[in-house]
């Protein structure tokens, strides 16, 4: 039945033989009752050529066919045509069955902002000259499968029923337009080719995409772009730029095997849950400001560009096990509310990791080539050991300190102790013995006593340089006391100690007396003589410092 009651009836079989006789077919809000079908003409039938270098008969239709703003009621067939002029059906509305399978359009078609309310295929049908969709609806199945778009297409505002929309294999030789296109259904885009820019702009996906092996050869945009259902991009291949700002992923994301060979941009998009495992970024890599609401994974993924996750939020898992970042990587202000790992992963630039709030993070057998910046990063738990970040850490005062916390957490107290080290060794490099305080130069006593504290016990955490400036002073003392002969022994006959020229004492024996000075047990009758008696008392100070400090530095280390 009619949905526009008033509108002129024309017999199909009217429109039918002015196709046979090669006359034009001008009309415009009228009612079109009847089948349309050219199969069963006597139409001239040449074999041709498909873009597959495929061939195939089809039947010649010359006339021009313009028929706007009106109603088909019967089915409309015009499969394996080929239409010399432009087919216009600007408008119209297909009641039943609308069929155009194989057909040739030489002259252009035109479909902008007709209703297909019945099923509806363009399978391989070959676009030339023009494709107009715009702001058509199909309330049922559309197939476009294996069609062939020598020229523009337009589906600007296009509507796709919640059966089944299907783009697989089909080739987008120029540019390809779906901007604002709204897919109720299923959106079929397997191993379709877009030769030139294609554009889903603002498109919503209210079930599931498939873009498995597609090829982008151009700019490929998905700006603003909203997908419901999953979005499967496994396998794509991206030549030129990928343009997801702000798109909106809420069932699976994955794009496992992908290959973007220039920029990807996914600035602030939203992801529920994503699977990029094995995918190659030949460009830059851009998540700046995205939200990764569950599992994110990156698993051997290949950065050959900046990877940008600077102010990214993952609420789960982060996964970039074994990935490869060939330039820097950026994750500065990043949250990571779940586990991140980074195991196995390579990092041939920089790390910045510079105010990144991080609950846990794996680092285990992680390469590092350039610096790891923490600055200001407040992590809970950081699963790495100090020697994989020793060479490379930048000099962050409060990151030293709260890595040493972190390895005393998880009982690694040799790494805490290196850490401390090393930030103290690095912290005294950084002073100056002298500076300059308006006219004045001044000593830094600051630097001076960090580096007692350095030769001393090494900061309070390596004991061993107790005991070896120890021994250099005993040996030291022992030195001077032989070199002055500044030790005498009272004779065994009682007559007490002489001054007079005696047997020499050798080395050995002065390393023995210092040793008993350094360790407060002199000999009864060994005596220092002269200012040696002064040099003994400073030793036996030193001796009680440095037992005392060796004490305490020991405690330290061994008394968890």
């Amino acid at each position: 039945m009619s949905e526009e009651p008033h509108l002129p009836v024309i017999e199909a079989r009217e429109l039918l033989t002015r196709i046979e006789n090669g006359d034009p077919l001008i009309y415009d809000h009228v009612a079109i009752v009847g089948d349309i079908d050219i199969t069963r003409l006597d139409l001239p039938i040449i074999h041709c050529e498909r873009p597959a270098k495929e061939t195939q008969t089809a039947a010649v239709v010359v006339s021009k066919i313009q028929i706007r703003n009106s109603e088909f009621q019967g089915n409309v067939n015009f499969a394996h045509a080929l239409l010399r002029e432009g087919l216009d059906l600007c408008g119209c509305t297909f009641l039943q069955e609308a069929r155009f399978k194989g057909a040739s359009f030489s002259g252009g078609a035109g479909f902008e902002s007709c209703s297909f309310k019945r099923y509806a295929t363009f399978r391989d049908v070959n676009f030339r000259g023009s494709a107009r969709f715009q702001g058509t609806h199909f309330s049922a199945i559309a197939n476009f499968g294996n069609a062939v778009f020598d020229c523009q297409a337009h589906f600007v505002s296009a509507r796709f029923s919640k059966l089944c929309t299907n783009f697989g294999e089909a080739s987008f030789r120029d540019e390809a337009d779906f901007t604002q296109a709204k897919f109720s259904g299923t959106a079929n885009f397997r191993q379709t080719s877009f030769g030139r820019s294609v554009s889903f702009w603002k498109a919503i996906f209210l079930a599931d995409a498939n873009y498995q092996g597609a090829k982008f050869m151009g700019y490929a945009s998905f700006q603003s772009a909203a997908l419901s259902g999953n979005a499967d991009f496994r396998g794509a291949n991206f030549n030129e730029e990928l343009n997801m700002e702000f798109a909106s992923f809420q069932g699976n994301a994955i794009f496992l095997g992908s290959y973007m060979a220039k920029e990807a941009n996914f600035f602030r998009a939203e992801f529920l849950d994503v699977n990029f495992t094995g995918s190659h970024f030949q460009g830059k890599a851009s998540f700046q400001g995205s939200c990764f609401q569950e599992d994110a994974i990156f698993d051997q993924a290949v950065f050959a560009g900046e990877a940008q996750f600077s102010d990214v939020s993952f609420l789960e898992e982060a996964d970039f096990r074994s990935a490869q970042f060939c330039k820097e990587a950026f994750f500065r202000g990043t949250l990571f509310t779940g586990t991140a790992n980074f195991s196995c992963s390579n990092f041939q630039k920089n790390l910045d990791l510079a105010n990144a709030k991080i609950q846990v993070m794996r680092l285990f057998d992680a390469v590092f080539a350039g610096q790891i910046d923490l600055h200001n990063a407040n992590f809970a738990r950081l699963e790495v050991r100090w020697p994989t970040l020793s060479q490379h850490l930048a000099y962050d005062g409060a990151a030293y300190l709260s890595l040493a916390k972190n390895f005393r957490t998880q009982e690694w107290f040799e790494d805490a102790d290196d850490c401390y080290y090393h930030y103290r060794r690095m912290s005294q490099s950084g002073k100056t013995l002298v500076f300059r305080e308006k006219m004045l130069i001044k000593i830094n006593w600051s630097k001076l006593l960090d580096a007692v504290a350095w030769i001393s016990c090494g900061y309070g955490v390596r004991p061993r340089n107790t005991v070896f400036l120890s021994c250099f002073l005993i040996i030291l003392f022992a030195l001077l006391f032989w070199m002055g002969d500044g030790i005498v022994v009272e004779p065994l006959n009682g007559a007490g100690p002489s001054i007079a020229p005696q047997e020499a004492l050798n080395f050995l024996d002065n390393i023995y007396f210092s040793a008993m000075v350094f360790t407060a047990k002199t000999q009864v009758k060994w005596f220092p003589v002269g200012v040696f008696r002064y040099l003994a008392t400073v030793e036996a100070v030193l001796g009680w410092l440095l037992l005392a400090l060796f004490l305490v530095t020991l405690g330290r280390t061994m008394i968890r």
